[in-house]
């Protein structure tokens, strides 16, 4: 705990005498370009990327000239721009050069992505949101944070400087982050009285339908936790005086999101999926909604980071030891750390709830897509947690690259050979 603070502590001095004045400097040379653009901010632990590719869809079949920045990148109209490796909120001096291009190419709406790092390093210092939702606070960065606490309460100054902000009625954050809003609050929901509160909710093998203030939603994403995502867009997009038939066209059939819920296709009839599913809610979740629609044995291929909250290590094995029938435990990026001593703890956290639950210590990220492949028949479901998106792997210094579309085929041809 004292290594925390100290380093939370030198971390505050970096982010006032450096990140700071730098954001200032870039906001300056630019010209402050975010003053010419409406931004919308998603800010939370899980589902930012979904939520913010979603409202960015919609903003576009809306008619509206829309631009996004989100850890697959940022995007101008047809134009894709990478941000970074590893990045979801990128440096201001990024940031600043994008917006710029954002404004002289006619964009007019911008949705945002935005980490509790980049709020407590004033990445978007000068930036003011319009409107501004949160998906939800779950157990990540605590290595960073003091406590979960101030990783809430951090999140919360985004929406605390927004004109609007949209808060998760169903979430443990409510409580700590509504007394410091101004009121009244926009909230959606599930289970609680809200304004946005999803009724009804009905989920079969190929669709979700539910009822938003008696207005019909039917999407073709069969996973509880989508809900909340289309509830949070619903709140925004109607803050900008969108109408809700757009959103409802747009889930219908629900837009691929790059490493998010992305299938790839075989012939061996195996459902096989890609998530970035990272922190130990995330896979609870995941790990649930796959489950009620596999018939047979549900297998899951994951790690964890190296350099990062190493807390959260065995509550992720914990929950995969009581949802999945075979969990695969692999590389991530290792950065500085043993992938043995990561993988270790990620065993430790594993209970016996599961009877039927069995792992595999695999290091080698490949050799577990490969034995995953091995092991399953017609009717399970393969899901590879982590990586999603990302096109390399980290070790040590040196960035490896990496496909996890490539890993499940390179694993497909080996189980046909």
């Amino acid at each position: 705990m004292n290594k925390i603070i100290v380093r939370v502590f030198i971390q505050k001095i970096k982010n006032y005498c450096w990140h700071l004045p730098k954001s200032l400097f870039f906001n300056l040379l630019y010209g402050f370009p975010s003053r010419k653009l409406v931004l919308i901010g998603v800010t939370g632990t899980d589902g930012k990327t979904t939520t913010v590719s979603l409202i960015h869809r919609c903003l576009i079949e809306a008619g509206i000239n829309a631009g996004v920045i989100s850890t697959l990148g940022a995007k101008i109209g047809n134009q894709e721009i990478k941000t970074g490796l590893h990045t979801t909120s990128p440096d201001p001096a990024v940031t600043q050069k994008i917006f710029s291009q954002m404004v002289d190419s006619g964009i007019t709406h911008v949705v945002v992505e935005v980490t509790a790092h980049a709020i407590d390093q004033f990445r978007y210092f000068g930036c003011h949101f319009q409107v501004a939702g949160i998906t939800n606070v779950t157990h990540e960065h605590l290595d960073d944070f003091l406590n979960i606490q101030s990783y809430t309460l951090t999140k919360s100054k985004l929406l605390e400087e927004s004109d609007f902000s949209i808060l998760n009625r169903d979430d443990s954050s409510f409580a700590s982050i509504s007394p410091h809003l101004r009121q009244p609050l926009t909230t959606y929901s599930i289970d609680q009285p809200s304004d946005y509160q999803a009724k009804n909710v009905k989920i079969s093998a190929n669709k979700i339908t539910f009822k938003v203030n008696d207005q019909l939603f039917t999407t073709d994403s069969v996973y509880h936790h989508q809900i909340y995502n289309i509830l949070l867009a619903h709140a925004i997009l109607s803050q900008l005086k969108i109408d809700s038939h757009v959103l409802r066209n747009v889930i219908k059939l629900f837009p691929e999101i790059k490493g998010r819920r992305e299938e790839v296709k075989n012939d061996l009839q195996i459902k096989c999926i890609i998530d970035f599913a990272h922190t130990p809610a995330a896979l609870e979740t995941t790990l649930k909604s796959l489950q009620q629609n596999t018939p047979g044995k549900l297998i899951v291929i994951f790690g964890a980071t190296g350099g990062r909250d190493q807390s959260k290590r065995p509550l992720m094995g914990k929950v995969v030891s009581e949802v999945a029938d075979i969990a695969i435990i692999t590389a991530d990026d290792t950065r500085n750390e043993k992938v043995e001593k990561i993988n270790q703890q990620i065993i430790n956290g594993i209970t016996q709830k599961n009877k039927r639950f069995i792992y595999h210590n695999i290091p080698n990220r490949q050799d577990a897509f490969d034995l995953a492949v091995k092991l399953s028949n017609s009717g399970d479901t393969i899901v590879a947690c982590g990586k999603g998106h990302e096109t390399t792997i980290l070790h040590g210094k040196t960035e490896y690259p990496w496909s996890e579309i490539e890993a499940f085929r390179t694993a497909f041809r080996q189980k046909q050979s």
